[in-house]
């Protein structure tokens, strides 16, 4: 027999762990949908690819919550309904990020600041954190590139 050599996670962490997983769920959404109103490709894709981390970094911790022992929350339905192309400027694409950029940098630091986080899980999640603020930066930099 195969004992658990994990030890289960205090639940306010789970519950934070949770908040950061819907958070990134609801970016997610987010950055699809507004992807899909994007007439230009290139910020289009980089918009996508930020969608895509997110979904891919809130798969990785939904891992670890039910690892240690934890009970996901059941994530809003968001379904994207509109479709419609519309023009949209450069800085107003900047301004909608800007705010879940900011909620999603809060909620990863509100995780990392907690001093009994497992150093695995503290590791993984500087690792997506970079990740989030590397897709953030190069959005900054495309749209940098239409005020010129």
């Amino acid at each position: 027999m195969i004992a658990s050599s994990i030890s289960k996670a205090p639940p306010y962490i789970l519950e934070k762990l949770n908040y950061l997983i819907q958070v990134l769920i609801d970016g997610k959404n987010e950055y699809e949908s507004f992807a899909g109103k994007l007439d230009d490709k290139h910020l289009q894709r980089t918009v996508l690819t930020l969608a895509q981390e997110s979904k891919q970094y809130a798969t990785e911790l939904s891992c670890q919550v039910e690892m240690l022992g934890g009970v996901l929350m059941a994530p809003a339905s968001n379904s994207i309904t509109s479709s419609k192309r519309i023009s949209i400027q450069p800085d107003d694409i900047l301004l909608s990020c800007a705010a879940g950029e900011k909620k999603m940098i809060k909620a990863y630091r509100t995780v990392l600041n907690e001093p009994f986080l497992f150093g695995f899980l503290r590791e993984m999640m500087q690792y997506q954190l970079n990740g989030i603020m590397c897709a953030f930066l190069q959005l900054k930099l495309l749209t940098t590139s239409f005020h010129r």
